[in-house]
């Protein structure tokens, strides 16, 4: 009875030990606030709490997702805006990439590379006078109810190079085409695709009626068609023209056919320096018949 008794005892004495030690050791995340993360955009230094009572141990971070705040206010709104004109077939417009909230794509080398090419920032944009410059020509076109914009792009971003990673000039010409439509856009949830093989291109109106429609514009992207009414005298196309310099960035950009890119052991430039590195000489090996000329070679002298 004793020796149970005291073994017991001493359990529990060991248990509350236990106890005590680890509400000791997790005191400190009594009523914290526990932040939640949000997919987009996350800024743990306004909420966090610290982890010790000692200010100075603390850690804060400030992370935010730099292509939302970029696009937050939404910067490009009012760049190009086509103007309803009967009379008017053909229009020209300038902007920067600045004013297209393309900013990390301007730098000294692409207005230089810009400049050499003949594009101008013109008086009217009057935000960002020395930004790098966007010149867009259109082409009108109208067919009774809708209006076609057939146009060009021509600036020049500023990349890294794919051998060096220096800034590399990239210059950009992309074609594209609007269609603005007086009736609302609807794409249709069923295709038919044997209709594509017909003559024509036949599309969904809407109302359960299939209407024929050219060629030429059943080319049209569902994305490039906007809805423009008849009683509207403007739209903002800056968007469609920001997203078109976008899909020509790309990372296979150099900065001089000449470049000759970075030690792949030490990293250095080798167009501005040079370095001790050895090139590896890559050894090509056969497997087993590897060595087998030479083992031929061995025997045909020994047999000698």
């Amino acid at each position: 009875q004793p020796s149970v008794s005291s073994s017991l005892c001493s359990f529990v004495d060991h248990y509350k030990f236990s106890c005590n030690v680890a509400v000791n050791n997790h005191k400190i995340f009594r009523n914290k606030s526990l932040n939640v993360l949000k997919p987009v955009k996350i800024s743990i230094n306004q909420n966090s709490q610290p982890f010790t009572d000692d200010d100075d141990d603390t850690i804060a971070f400030d992370w935010e997702d730099e292509e939302d705040i970029e696009d937050m206010g939404s910067p490009w709104e009012g760049a190009v805006i086509y103007s309803r004109k009967p009379s008017v077939t053909h229009m020209e417009y300038c902007t920067t990439l600045e004013r297209l909230g393309l900013g990390k794509l301007s730098s000294d080398i692409s207005k230089s590379r810009a400049s050499v090419m003949g594009l101008r920032v013109t008086k009217d944009v009057k935000d960002y006078p020395n930004g790098t410059p966007v010149q867009i020509s259109i082409d009108v076109t109208r067919k009774k109810q809708k209006t076609r914009l057939d146009g060009i792009i021509k600036t020049v971003i500023s990349l890294g190079c794919n051998r060096c990673g220096e800034p590399a000039a990239e210059c950009i010409f992309s074609n594209f085409s609007l269609l603005l439509s007086e009736e609302p856009i609807e794409e249709p949830e069923i295709i038919d695709m044997g209709a594509s093989f017909k003559e024509g291109f036949k599309s969904f109106n809407g109302s359960n009626q299939w209407v024929q429609e050219d060629d030429d514009d059943a080319s049209i992207d569902w994305d490039d068609r906007l809805y423009f009414p008849l009683e509207e005298k403007e739209i903002d196309i800056s968007k469609h023209i920001r997203d078109l310099v976008h899909l020509e960035i790309t990372i296979n950009a150099i900065c001089d056919p000449r470049c000759k890119g970075i030690c792949l052991k030490c990293g250095t430039n080798l167009n501005t320096s040079s370095c001790n590195c050895k090139e590896d000489v890559e050894k090509k090996d056969y497997g087993p018949l590897g060595n087998l000329r030479k083992q031929m070679q061995q025997k045909s002298s020994y047999s000698q």
